[in-house]
């Protein structure tokens, strides 16, 4: 910010540098004009008086009309003089330090205020405090409608954008409310019932029954609805289901971009489903063999089966350990505050890739965060370079930071970590 304003006033500078140019010159060759003027009526009027000595001297002007010419000659030289003064200090005054002096005011407030009308005074503001200029333009903007609804709550498309503007601003109890002022369209609209199970999976970190029951009567109602078939298929896979996602999910690629990044994306789940949907075949089938013949049971194999086991238990899709609330901090918690414990990755979005949730009273609580937890089928703990798990008492029994709220977080790890140790030891501000 500092660095454009003095940029903006290094060019102001210039510009009046550039513009005043003339003005001292002007000033320069008036000033040596009127230096001149004196002596060139002086030696006009010396030659007059030459002329005039002359002609008494050859006799033919008497001495009595030199001398009434000579004072007449005088007071003329008295005249001019100042006459001369007076115009020059008039056309310097008035032409030359006038005009500078406007122009060197009137620029700057001209530059100030196109800048103010046509550009963006707000883009030189730190990145805060631009979000928070908006948040609170958006908050104004949101009243502003609420209030009108108020006036005339006949209006679903109203209640519709204002559900959304409630969702953006992560006021989500204020969007449900707003979502069911809808009316009887709200069933009946695919889209609208898709957006409010989308809200409630940010709001409570995760499926619950509802959020699953919107997402099934969206698809039933538009079967090819893209946001109802994406949550669909998210749905499917928190429930284990992974043939049936992969399934929603390839009917939803078609509708995307080829070769986007929400293209690729979906691709990338499609592929983590349909493994997974193997694997979760073959765990069926485990303990025979393609005839029906039962699996050797001999030491050796009993060995190598167990091997195999624990190899495939050691694959790095989860994290672990246990949750504990600081003895100092037990009298600020109350035994049916919401805990939220959620894993997120150390360089990436701040969306969580797992999430579980409990109370103040389950507190010591061993907890196991993996990739069926996942929110996003994109975002899970296998994809994570290093992640963090983190631990939230909600006051409020929202996801979403609020003041007072107790607070507990592990160092940076990979995913498969297991015995992390997690104490509950902060207060938000």
């Amino acid at each position: 910010m500092t660095s454009f304003y003095l940029a903006a006033a290094t060019l102001a500078v210039v510009a009046l540098a550039l513009l005043l140019r003339p003005w001292w010159r002007a000033g320069r060759r008036s000033a040596s004009a009127d230096s001149s003027l004196p002596a060139l009526n002086a030696a006009i009027h010396r030659d007059r008086l030459g002329e005039l000595e002359r002609d008494r001297n050859n006799g033919s002007l008497s001495a009595s009309d030199f001398d009434e010419a000579r004072e007449e000659l005088q007071r003329q030289l008295l005249d001019d003089t100042a006459a001369s003064e007076v115009v020059a200090a008039a056309a310097q005054g008035t032409s030359g330090r006038g005009a500078g002096i406007a122009i060197a005011i009137l620029v700057p407030l001209l530059a100030v205020a196109l800048y103010a009308w046509l550009g963006s005074p707000a883009a030189v503001l730190p990145g805060a405090v631009q979000t928070q200029r908006a948040a609170a333009d958006m908050e104004q903007l949101v009243v502003k409608l609420a209030n009108k609804l108020a006036q005339n709550p006949d209006n679903p498309e109203g209640w519709a954008m204002l559900a959304r503007s409630y969702k953006s601003l992560g006021r989500w109890d204020d969007a449900e409310r707003a979502y069911l002022r809808i009316g009887p369209d709200f069933n009946r609209n695919a889209e609208l019932l898709a957006e409010l199970a989308e809200m409630l999976v940010q709001k409570n970190q995760g499926f619950d029954s509802r959020s699953r029951e919107l997402t099934q009567q969206a698809l039933r109602l538009e079967p090819n609805n893209m946001l109802a078939l994406f949550l669909g298929g998210g749905e499917a896979l928190d429930g284990g289901r992974f043939a049936e996602a992969a399934t929603l999910w390839e009917r939803l690629l078609p509708q995307l971009e080829p070769g986007s990044e929400d293209a690729r994306m979906v691709e990338s789940s499609i592929a983590m489903a349909r493994e997974r949907s193997g694997g979760a075949r073959a765990k069926a089938s485990k303990g025979k063999d393609v005839a029906g013949a039962a699996v050797p049971q001999d030491d050796a194999h009993r060995g190598v089966a167990k091997a195999g086991k624990g190899a495939a238990k050691a694959t790095a899709t989860s994290v672990s350990g246990r949750v504990e609330l600081s003895p100092a901090l037990k009298d600020k918690a109350g035994p049916d505050d919401v805990v939220f414990i959620f894993a997120r990755a150390v360089d990436g979005p701040r969306m969580p890739l797992a999430a579980q949730r409990a109370r103040v009273a389950d507190l010591p609580l061993d907890f196991m965060l993996d990739d069926g937890q996942a929110l996003m089928p994109e975002a899970t703990i296998s994809s994570a370079k290093q992640l963090r798990v983190e631990v939230r008492v909600s006051k409020t029994g929202k996801a979403t930071p609020g003041k007072g709220d107790l607070t507990g977080k592990s160092a940076a790890v990979k995913p498969g970590a297991k015995g992390l140790k997690i104490l509950i030891d902060q207060v938000d501000p």
